[in-house]
């Protein structure tokens, strides 16, 4: 990409053995990056793990085109840091004390980086990347079908997840079968899985309301359940009771999928603004009420 990262931009935590399954195969080439990031891309293959000033030195370009160079190459995948410095710079911009003195920010700017740069690269060894992810999906909801991947974009195609799960199964590490009602099409477990949803069935709800983020796997409202989808966008919440999505918070907005009480209306979206309700008449201490919205009903 020729777009550098932005405080927009998404962000991966992984462990570095894992870099293996995690990481997609980069080109051969520096196909859809700018000549500077390709330049970059040379010495860091040639030298390793580099100083922005030495690549600067060896790519011969500009020290703003390096730091430009290398956010696209951050962007598409194929550079890192060794720290969380350079990440916290494009993030927030200078920390306040180099805001606050135009003398210390002439120092700092000529003060040697000490954060090195490398390729972004796996290891090579291990199971395939394919195989490594169908089990990722396994260890992550228990029981996968076609319809689960629908907000995993780094799942192989359902195809490929099928051969590697029918092989799994006549080895004896997972199940295949029908576990949930509702879908058609091929389903694959873990058999620890298997007794966990039985064991469920057989538990009385506990009626408590349990708020899990949009963009948590779990929400697959609209998806393998009914009603319309919940965005996976930051702020917006899904409300479960008994394992049934009952509302919503989308942009603010309460949305109820069923009749909720008043006190379960307050506390969810005293959670979701990130502030406890008041206990003797619900309003919310350091935020005007009337900023809060509400669905209707």
């Amino acid at each position: 990409s020729k777009v550098g990262l932005t405080r927009n931009g998404p962000i991966t935590l992984g462990l570095r053995e894992n870099l293996d399954w995690l990481l997609d195969p980069p080109p051969d080439n520096g196909e859809g990056l700018g000549g500077t990031a390709r330049d970059i891309l040379h010495v860091l293959e040639k030298r390793g793990a580099s100083f922005q000033s030495d690549i600067a030195k060896l790519s011969r370009r500009l020290p703003s085109e390096v730091k430009d160079g290398l956010w696209q190459l951050v962007a598409a995948g194929r550079a890192t840091a060794d720290g969380f410095t350079p990440l916290r710079h494009v993030n927030n911009g200078p920390p306040p004390s180099m805001r606050r003195s135009t003398r210390l920010r002439r120092r700092t700017r000529n003060r040697p980086s000490t954060t090195r740069w490398s390729l972004l690269q796996p290891l090579g060894e291990g199971e395939s990347p394919e195989t490594e992810r169908a089990f990722q999906l396994l260890r992550r909801y228990g029981v996968v079908f076609y319809e689960m991947l629908a907000r995993e974009p780094m799942a192989p195609p359902w195809r490929e997840l099928v051969r590697i799960y029918r092989q799994a199964e006549a080895q004896g590490k997972i199940r295949g079968g029908r576990f949930i009602a509702g879908h058609v099409g091929e389903q694959f477990a873990l058999p620890e899985a298997i007794d966990m949803l039985r064991s469920t069935r057989k538990q009385e709800g506990s009626g408590r309301y349990i708020q899990v983020s949009a963009c948590d796997p779990l929400n697959l409202v609209g998806i393998i359940s009914p009603g319309a989808r919940v965005p996976a966008a930051m702020g917006n919440v899904v409300v479960y009771q008994n394992g049934v999505a009952v509302a919503s918070v989308e942009g603010g907005r309460l949305n109820e999928r069923s009749a909720l009480p008043r006190s379960a209306k307050l506390e969810v979206l005293g959670v979701s603004a990130g502030r406890r309700p008041d206990a003797t008449d619900g309003r919310y201490a350091g935020r005007p009420r009337s900023t809060l919205r509400r669905g209707s009903g």
